[in-house]
């Protein structure tokens, strides 16, 4: 992997194993709502489909079941250091989104989760995907809507080293809040029949839907510590009350974009 790609992933290679538990955590957080989106959506047998940044893979090895022996799914990702061992329907690609094309009017689907946030080029990204889309195709973005996540109240020293861990994490690229974005930028392609679906989870310790987040919290409050901008007491204190039985916080909101390019009348 370059380091223009170690640099936009953020995660080094001591931090792998640690990193693909977070992101299982995140999958199994995230997996059920994803499968019932794009079921209602429509997967058919026979299908090519794109899932554009998957992660783990996750949602590709559902997508294989999905579309038989006779359709196919193109698994990409900037870094396949976490991406299990696929179905033989399943073609594992290392692509960067922001620069790397994709075969054209190609795709009956083309789905991502969770990538649109990290890409600066994120219009100019939606474009590609556009494109790759067959005439009638869906293209199905999830992305977050963090303020509320990033600000909301927590019991301290909690909350402090929350906005502080929520905040670093915001590169100058980023944009936390693009999922709000997707349905104008989806609008000003020419794609139809929009809809956009917002979710909210709590998050608890030792679940799911927690534990993504608190993994990297562990990961980086003793770099805080050791920067000196964190006390070690504070965040010896955080760390227990994160972990507490009855500890409960609002998750980031989900949005779900669906759009249709235009069929060929």
């Amino acid at each position: 992997m370059s380091e223009v790609h170690r640099e936009r992933y953020g995660v080094s290679d001591d931090e792998v194993d640690i990193e693909r538990i977070r992101l299982a955590k995140l999958a199994e957080f995230l997996d059920p709502g994803t499968f019932r989106l794009l079921t209602r959506v429509g997967v058919e047998p026979g299908m090519h489909v794109l899932e554009m940044g998957a992660g783990t893979g996750s949602v590709s090895a559902w997508l294989a079941e999905q579309v038989g022996p006779g359709g196919r799914v193109m698994s990409t990702d900037i870094d396949l250091r976490f991406h299990a061992e696929m179905p033989s329907n399943v073609i594992v690609r290392q692509h960067d989104a922001s620069r790397d094309r994709l075969p054209a009017g190609h795709f009956h689907l083309v789905h991502a989760r969770a990538v649109i946030q990290h890409i600066p080029e994120r219009v100019e990204v939606l474009a590609r995907l556009n494109e790759a889309l067959r005439p009638g195709g869906a293209m199905v973005i999830e992305d977050g809507a963090m303020a509320e996540f990033v600000e909301q109240a927590l019991p301290e020293p909690l909350g402090s080293i929350h906005r502080m861990v929520a905040s670093a994490s915001t590169s100058p690229w980023r944009d936390p809040n693009a999922g709000v974005r997707v349905l104008g930028w989806m609008r000003e392609l020419g794609l139809e029949d929009l809809d956009a679906i917002g979710r909210v989870r709590i998050m608890r310790p030792h679940e799911a839907s927690g534990e993504w987040w608190f993994l990297a919290l562990e990961r980086a409050v003793p770099r805080l510590v050791e920067a000196g901008a964190v006390a070690e007491p504070d965040a010896a204190a955080a760390l227990a009350q994160m972990r507490e039985p009855g500890f409960a916080m609002l998750g980031p909101t989900s949005i779900a974009t669906i759009g249709r390019k235009p069929a060929i009348t």
